[in-house]
């Protein structure tokens, strides 16, 4: 078992098959919200300092330093934020057995959810328009019982790989279901025909058993 996924524990028999993760790309929206606050956080101090007469007498230290402070701890909360978001991917990963589909989340806790291929009964791919464009998309597993998609494996780069993947383990899924069924009725005649031999033998020692007894 490789070291990132030391969080997998796999049936002796179950096998990986496929292993992902989303993209990193997918945290671009929250870089960007923090380049722009932590740039008008630091315009606003430019201006304030420069274009601003403050009264240190309102100010127990150097209004100046008050105001890059602020501006600093803005920037930094948004740096936070950032590297979240970062480690947010980084610590999602998926796998696909033949057997099961996992998803782990969790930066500081992690959260494993897994669902059998074998209840799978229908896979939908979901892109938009950048999607399109990029090749990414989110596959959404819905199971047998529930109203909607139990499972969402998202932000994948070149989700049809996964599909296509999935939807291979779903088809030896159901051919092993079908051996089930075809064996069921041999085992059952199998059963029924050791019962006939045992009873006959049964007949026999009694038989046996019975001329014995008259000769005495």
């Amino acid at each position: 078992m490789t070291r990132e996924y030391e969080w997998l524990s796999l049936d002796p028999d179950e096998s990986v098959v496929w292993t992902g993760g989303p993209r990193v790309w997918r945290i671009v929206g929250t870089v960007a919200g923090a380049a722009i606050v932590s740039l008008l956080a630091l315009a606003g101090a430019v201006f304030v300092t420069t274009q601003v007469t403050l009264d240190a007498a309102e100010f127990p230290v150097r209004p100046g330093l008050v105001v890059w402070a602020v501006a600093a701890l803005i920037v930094a909360s948004q740096v936070l934020g950032v590297v979240w978001a970062y480690l947010g991917v980084d610590h999602t990963d998926y796998v696909l057995t033949d057997r099961r589909i996992y998803l782990k989340t969790g930066v500081l806790s992690e959260t494993v959810t897994s669902v059998g291929v074998d209840r799978v009964q229908n896979t939908t791919l979901r892109k938009d328009v950048t999607g399109n464009l990029f090749d990414y998309g989110t596959v959404a597993v819905s199971t047998a019982g529930s109203g909607g998609a139990d499972l969402a494996v998202s932000d994948l780069d070149d989700p049809e790989t996964f599909r296509d993947r999935l939807q291979e383990q779903i088809r030896a899924a159901d051919e092993r279901d079908e051996g089930d069924d075809d064996a069921a009725p041999a085992a059952r005649a199998l059963d029924e025909g050791t019962v006939e031999a045992l009873l006959d033998e049964t007949r026999q020692l009694r038989a046996v058993a019975e001329r014995m007894e008259e000769r005495a």
